[in-house]
């Protein structure tokens, strides 16, 4: 059976016939991309980095993160974010090393580890993580090289910070404030949605956490999964509660248990004895830029 060309290991099948979602049946010593015994990541990860930050680090890569082969051989990687998310890229340079530069002509910084003993360290972190349709084929390219096998991505639950990492990367929190001249109502909205190209690489947070998926047709199409309830919207925050937000996002995750307090009072009417308290939550919020 193979996937975008990748040959996957007997057995591995898709969740649904809807949507290619990779599944991990066997252990991960069984798992090989070449017939060669070697040491398994699931034992070598384990002297290095905390599962919590290697899920995070894979759903992060799998978003903003490309896994590299050059012309002459040598592997890397590279994170591109925001200039707001310096502090972010800062983290993972403090674990990894590697350098940080700003692009050219783009506001963005860019992260690059490209030595060979640190892309080894690497591949065994995020080893069994990585499960973006074009960053699994990426990883295949790499441990190719790198001569370590593949694990393939096992189910995933809430238990997985491999979501914060992702949201961190593809993921915003929205707010819709509106006023209707017609009727003098107001509404405000608060919404958490992580968009993607491809409709699996959003599936699972629709799988795990609820919510809907919807199809834009912008920017040459792309899916987005988002919950509004809030209902839903607490299980997201009990969720980052336990799986930490680390790019500039976790500012408006914060403001969240404030905008409930203002709304419950009503604080967005303009006739509202809270509308000033409501203007300067409003504008801490603005000045957070998702």
């Amino acid at each position: 059976m193979s996937i975008s060309g990748i040959a996957l290991t007997p057995g591995l099948v898709p969740r649904s016939s809807q949507n290619i979602i990779i599944e991990q049946t066997q252990s991960a010593g069984n798992q090989r991309h070449k017939s060669s015994l070697v040491e398994t990541s699931e034992t070598t990860r384990a002297a290095h980095y905390t599962t919590s930050f290697c899920q995070w680090l894979a759903g992060l890569i799998d978003g903003d993160g490309s896994l590299l082969v050059s012309k002459k051989g040598y592997t890397s990687l590279e994170i591109t974010m925001g200039l707001e998310d310096l502090p972010c890229l800062k983290y993972i340079q403090n674990k990894l090393s590697g350098s940080i530069k700003m692009r050219s002509g783009a506001k963005a910084w860019r992260y690059r580890l490209h030595n060979k003993q640190g892309m080894i360290k690497l591949i065994h972190c995020i080893n069994g993580y990585i499960r973006h349709s074009s960053r699994l084929k990426q990883l295949h390219h790499v441990c190719q090289l790198l001569d370590i096998p593949v694990i393939l991505p096992s189910r995933i639950s809430n238990k997985s910070s491999w979501f914060a990492g992702f949201f961190d990367a593809d993921g915003t929190i929205t707010l819709k404030n509106s006023c209707y001249s017609n009727t003098n109502k107001y509404s405000v909205q608060l919404s958490i949605r992580v968009t993607n190209k491809l409709l699996q690489d959003v599936q699972w947070f629709k799988d795990i956490f609820g919510g809907s998926i919807y199809f834009d047709s912008s920017q040459n199409g792309y899916y987005s999964w988002s919950v509004q309830s809030r209902n839903d919207i607490e299980i997201m925050l009990n969720y980052f509660k336990n799986h930490t937000l680390r790019s500039h996002k976790s500012h408006r995750y914060h403001l969240i248990k404030d905008y409930y307090k203002l709304r419950d009072l009503h604080a967005y009417k303009k006739d509202s004895i809270y509308y000033k308290a409501w203007h300067d939550f409003y504008n801490k919020w603005n000045n957070v830029k998702i």
